[in-house]
């Protein structure tokens, strides 16, 4: 987003292929982004500050995990996943059209899951699909360093929530702009897990509809038309 007024200009990175190991232990770590976005000034005037690159990081306490990164800057740099999808969302207060941002954030969204499969397929491909699903799920929530629950039944996958970790953390950071467009975002990436590694199976909360509402709980089930 170099210019006033524009949105952020994403960059997409081919995803690497990964080595068979185990996703959350043995990930190799990765040179280049998976994605990387300009960081837009907090003003009305959208200009481009900076540039956040974001990777799949094998944290060794949390396992695998998105990161992001500003280039020649330490760890006092490095966000979490739900800081990326609401600055992402702020950096898109430049777009002209809201359509258009609401495009933007969704799309962002889906490429992370997009990416995210293709780095693990590999690993995780002879589990049963809802262990894969439970693999993926806690990828994202570590992610978030969200505190949760995890209940798995034959035909769902429901997580408890301790607070929302999009609003706990926009409270906690003043990132706390369009935090309904990084919504948007967290949904839409869901969603790509869950339609590319497990057909038949939906996300039923949360959803674009209740984008207002905190998010305490993520249900997945099976066997529902989506």
């Amino acid at each position: 987003m170099g210019k006033t007024g524009l949105c952020p200009e994403a960059v997409l990175n081919s995803p690497l292929e990964t080595k068979e190991n185990h996703m959350t232990e043995n990930l190799e770590i990765q040179d280049a982004p998976i994605f990387s976005y300009a960081i837009a000034s907090g003003d009305m005037r959208y200009i481009e500050i900076g540039e956040r690159d974001i990777y799949l990081r094998n944290d060794p306490k949390l396992g695998l995990i998105y990161r992001g990164e500003i280039a020649g800057c330490g760890p006092e740099c490095h966000f979490e996943l739900n800081e990326i999808l609401l600055e992402y969302a702020m950096s898109c207060e430049g777009c002209r059209e809201e359509s258009f941002a609401t495009k933007e954030v969704v799309q962002f969204g889906e490429h992370l899951g997009e990416v995210l499969l293709a780095r693990t397929a590999r690993d995780i491909a002879e589990l049963p699909t809802i262990k894969k699903l439970s693999s993926v799920s806690k990828c994202m929530l570590n992610s978030m360093s969200a505190r949760y629950i995890e209940e798995i039944k034959e035909d769902q996958l429901k997580y408890s929530l301790d607070c929302c970790p999009l609003r706990e953390c926009a409270m906690n950071t003043g990132l706390n702009r369009n935090v309904d467009m990084a919504h948007l975002s967290f949904v839409a990436l869901w969603k790509s897990l869950i339609s590319n590694l497990a057909p038949g199976w939906v996300l039923m909360h949360p959803s674009n509809e209740d984008k207002e509402i905190p998010i305490h709980k993520i249900v997945i089930v099976s066997g529902l038309e989506p």
